[in-house]
């Protein structure tokens, strides 16, 4: 049953992978012959590297304020015993609550009013704001096993907050800002309904330039761009697990 389970989790991104390959210049599965003539296509347009790019320079400032935020609000919120603590917990995870079709509308009006439909530094706020919830569930997780008394040893020594928080208490939590922060990556570099809404016509990544091939242009170079999209999330996973069992093993050093 595992098995049938893992198989059909697999297969549809197995053969986006494989269509890669193709011999032809359409889709079609099984394949008609073997080619790397697809990647060479990808690689030598300019507009798929430009969308690939776009999409890393989003991403990378996207997870970086939300990492930020995050990690800040994580921290807040577990030292604040205020009545209103629950509904602020619920207010920063609500962009995973609401559908994505809401937010990208709910985006589409603002960025409209204030002029910055296709500006990416607005798109990149855009996707910090969805990626914030991400950042806060791992770092909460985090605090909740954090012991807190080194904290008030820390405090008791002289250490200051500012200086507590970042020899002490950060360290502690590495790992799990560190995978809120791939979370939020992933969710910037490949989500695809804000984009439609959001970017304009000056905007275009690595997700726009693939739903348009979907609709203009469905030949194997899309799978080419699809199995980056793949091999990109698949690094961030392996690149999550090596770094939070080295820092693991550092914690408990």
């Amino acid at each position: 049953m595992v098995t049938l389970v893992l198989a059909f989790l697999v297969a549809p991104v197995l053969i986006v992978v494989v269509e890669s390959f193709n011999g032809v210049d359409y889709l079609a599965f099984p394949l008609e012959g073997w080619s790397l003539r697809h990647y060479e296509r990808f690689l030598g347009d300019a507009s798929w590297l430009e969308a690939t790019a776009l999409s890393a320079r989003i991403a990378l400032v996207a997870s970086a304020v939300a990492t930020v935020v995050g990690t800040a609000a994580a921290w807040g919120l577990a030292r604040f015993a205020g009545r209103g603590r629950s509904a602020a917990f619920a207010l920063l995870y609500s962009p995973i609550v609401v559908p994505v079709i809401v937010l990208a509308m709910s985006y589409y009006f603002l960025f409209a009013d204030l002029r910055l439909i296709g500006r990416w530094a607005a798109i990149a706020v855009a996707y910090s704001v969805m990626g914030v919830p991400y950042v806060l569930v791992s770092v909460t997780g985090a605090l909740q096993r954090l012991d807190p008394e080194l904290e008030n040893a820390a405090r008791t020594l002289g250490a200051g907050i500012a200086r507590t928080l970042l020899r002490v208490t950060l360290p502690q939590l590495a790992s799990a800002v560190l995978a809120g922060a791939l979370f939020a990556f992933v969710i910037a570099f490949d989500e695809a309904v804000v984009i439609l809404f959001v970017s304009g016509g000056d905007s275009v990544t690595l997700a726009r330039k693939l739903w348009d091939s979907v609709r203009y242009d469905l030949t194997p170079t899309l799978a080419v761009a699809g199995t980056v999209l793949i091999c990109v999330c698949v690094a961030l996973f392996l690149l999550s697990e090596a770094a939070g069992a080295l820092l693991g093993r550092r914690e408990r050093r």
